[in-house]
């Protein structure tokens, strides 16, 4: 019997050159390969816990990361 995939969301923020700042919520492994991706573009990606983003607010209440089946294997 194999474990079931993680499928718990986590808070996903996009931080880019000149100041701008997304957030959203997507699973874990979605959230690592886009952060892998960004970064040597000099996107700052965080991935936070899944429970809450830093000011407080639900991660379900964040929107899903557009295009997120980009990320999928």
């Amino acid at each position: 019997m194999t474990a079931a995939p993680e499928t718990r969301e986590v808070h996903v923020r996009l931080r880019f050159p000149g100041g701008m700042v997304l957030d959203y919520r997507a699973g874990r492994a979605i959230a690592e390969r886009l952060a892998a991706h960004l970064r040597p573009h000099s996107i700052e990606v965080t991935i936070g816990p899944s429970a809450t983003t830093p000011e407080g607010a639900a991660v379900d209440r964040l929107p899903p990361l557009p295009c997120a089946e980009l990320w999928t294997d």
